[in-house]
């Protein structure tokens, strides 16, 4: 089983992530339901702490000498989706409204265009980066809670910003550089660390995933998708053209998480006049979530190919 997964690009999060999906499809809250050790394991409760995990690990593999380095790529890169991510949200907000264009409200375009899968992102550069990649699953995390969306909304003035949930989210990354570069020791005893995790993550993901519900958003959740790549499609170029780069670390980064679906409740709760367009962006951002999971992985093994038949 171990084998084949590891044939399939990202398999070891992918494969337990759509078996997970379809279970919960099948019958959604069936581990719920059964409550106790077996929910906390695999009923999709545990995902909050596996990623703080993973950024704590993520933290104590950098070396304090390379976060110059480490922030030169990556930093600059997750900045630059930021900044454009925010301007073109708060266009699509100016222009269209709340309604947004094309079946698209501007809540399932916010959320959906600053979404990060460091999930699916650790997995990519585990298996095609370079050392430094996985040293910025911390950084690219930032982008898998509400907070930025949030603060997307509350710019174009919707609202109070708080910033406790990306304090949050830094915290388990800064206490890991600390305690790994105070004793290297400790670098050896998580060594395996972020793969023991990867799997446990992809179910727990999976549980997330209603894949009726995905698919019941048509059209509108491929066009989505579509959107998704040509708004964050610069910053591989940035990558590429500029930083000289292969491309592939931020072509990684270029995926939707499946839990950014429930980031619609916690803006409507925040922001009344969202509430309305719930429903359809739920729907809209599991499907383009679905989409890019499967198909960033298959352009990622595709560059890896041809970058290394051209050496």
């Amino acid at each position: 089983m171990v084998k084949y997964m590891e044939k399939v690009p990202v398999g070891t999060f992918l494969i337990p992530m759509l078996i997970s999906a379809v279970i919960n499809t099948i019958s959604p809250g069936f581990f719920r339901e059964i409550g106790g050790v077996t929910n906390a394991l695999f009923g999709g409760q545990g995902n909050t702490f596996i990623i703080g995990m993973l950024t704590f690990i993520s933290g104590i593999g950098i070396d304090v000498n390379s976060l110059i380095k480490l922030f030169k790529r990556h930093g600059l890169i997750l900045l630059t989706k930021f900044i454009l991510v925010v301007v073109l949200s708060l266009l699509y907000i100016n222009v269209f409204g709340m309604d947004g264009i094309f079946g698209i409200s501007a809540l399932a375009f916010v959320i959906a265009m600053i979404a990060v899968n460091p999930s699916l992102y650790i997995s990519l550069v585990e298996d095609y980066g370079d050392e430094m990649d996985p040293a910025a699953f911390g950084l690219t995390a930032l982008f898998s809670i509400p907070a930025f969306p949030m603060l997307i909304f509350g710019l174009g003035g919707s609202g109070n910003v708080d910033w406790m949930p990306i304090i949050s989210a830094i915290i388990p990354m800064i206490v890991g550089i600390i305690l790994g570069n105070l004793d290297p020791d400790f670098r050896q005893l998580f060594d395996n660390g972020i793969a023991l995790l990867i799997p446990v993550l992809g179910w727990n993901i999976g549980q997330s995933l209603n894949l009726i519900q995905g698919l019941q958003a048509g059209i509108f959740g491929v066009l989505l998708a579509v959107l998704y790549y040509i708004v964050n499609s610069p910053i591989v170029l940035l990558d590429k053209k500029i930083l000289k780069n292969d491309g592939i670390a931020a072509t990684s980064m270029l995926s939707i998480s499946a839990t950014s679906a429930s980031f619609t409740i916690v803006l409507a709760q925040a922001f009344p006049e969202l509430s309305r367009y719930v429903q359809e962006a739920t729907a809209q951002i599991i499907l383009a979530a679905i989409i890019t999971i499967v198909l960033t992985p298959i352009i990622v093994t595709k560059m890896t190919e041809k970058q290394q038949s051209s050496q």
